[in-house]
C-alpha cells in the first residue's frame, strides 16, 4: 500500500512544490493510473515515493514505512521504479548485466543474480537481448528490458513513469499484456488515456501538482469536463 498525507514535494531540489498538499491512498494489489498533463507533478510524485525528490512538507508511506532516509533501503527493496527514459535505467554494458544489477543489490551473489536475470529475460521473451548493449536497442526493447530489471527484483509495488511513451501501437498492446500479468500493486503514470484504460482499474488525476479527481477509471475517463480542465482532452 502507498499513502501520502498532505504531501508537498519538489523536483531537482527546488523550493517550489511540484506536488502540493497531496492526500492519496493506493491499496495493495490495486492497479492505479496516475493521470495528468505534462508538468502536472506525476514524475515528481513517483520520485518522492522512492526518496529521489525532496519532500517539503507532509509525508508519504510505502508498505507502512515512512519515506525517510533511515527507511530508503527497505523501501527500494519493496518498490521498484521504472523511469520514463529507459536510458536513465540501462547503464551496464549488456542487458543481462543490467537486469542482474538490481538483484545483486538485494544481496544475492553474482552467480545467483545472473541466473535470475536469465530467467526473467526468458519470461519477458527477450533472451535474445541478453548480450546486447542498451544503446543498440529500439525504444520498445529498452522499455521491456527496463521493466524486466525491476520485475526481477520481485518488488511488492511497481511504479512506472510513462511506460508507453515512444512505443508504437503494437508495442503498447504488448506492454499492456505484460503489465496485466503482474499481480503487484501498480501505479502507472501516463497521459495516454487509452493505455491507462487497458491496464488500470482505478485512476487519480493530478493538475498543477494537486489531486483533481480519484475513482474508477471508467468514471474518470467519462468525465469530459474534468479531462478538458486538466488538459487531458
Amino acid at each position: 500500500m502507498i499513502e501520502t498525507f498532505s504531501l508537498s514535494a519538489s523536483r531537482d531540489g527546488g523550493k517550489t512544490p511540484a506536488v502540493s498538499s497531496l492526500c492519496l491512498r493506493v491499496e495493495s494489489g490495486e492497479s492505479c493510473a496516475l493521470l495528468g498533463a505534462n508538468g502536472a507533478g506525476k514524475s515528481t510524485l513517483m520520485l518522492s515515493l522512492m526518496g529521489l525528490a525532496p519532500i517539503l512538507s507532509g509525508r508519504a508511506e510505502v508498505c507502512g514505512l515512512e519515506v525517510a532516509k533511515k527507511n530508503l533501503r527497505r523501501i527500494r527493496a519493496l518498490a521498484g521504479l521504472v523511469f520514463q527514459n529507459s536510458d536513465d535505467q540501462l547503464f551496464c554494458q549488456t542487458i543481462l548485466e543490467d537486469v542482474a544489477f538490481g538483484v545483486e543489490n538485494l544481496g544475492f551473489s553474482r552467480g545467483e543474480s545472473l541466473e535470475t536475470a536469465r530467467e526473467w529475460l526468458e519470461k519477458f521473451s527477450i533472451s535474445n537481448l541478453a548480450d546486447r548493449p542498451p544503446h543498440g536497442l529500439s525504444e520498445g526493447e529498452k522499455k521491456r528490458a527496463a521493466i524486466c530489471g525491476v520485475a526481477a527484483m520481485r518488488p511488492e509495488i511497481m511504479l512506472l513513469d510513462e511506460p508507453s511513451a515512444q512505443l508504437d501501437p503494437r508495442g503498447k498492446r504488448e506492454l499492456a499484456e505484460l503489465l496485466n500479468s503482474f499481480p503487484q500493486t501498480k501505479i502507472i503514470s501516463t497521459h495516454d488515456l487509452d493505455f491507462a484504460r487497458s491496464v488500470c482499474k482505478t485512476a487519480a488525476v493530478l493538475d498543477g501538482g494537486r489531486l483533481a479527481a480519484r475513482g474508477e477509471i471508467g468514471e474518470i475517463l467519462a468525465d469530459a469536463d474534468l479531462l478538458s480542465r486538466c488538459r487531458l482532452a
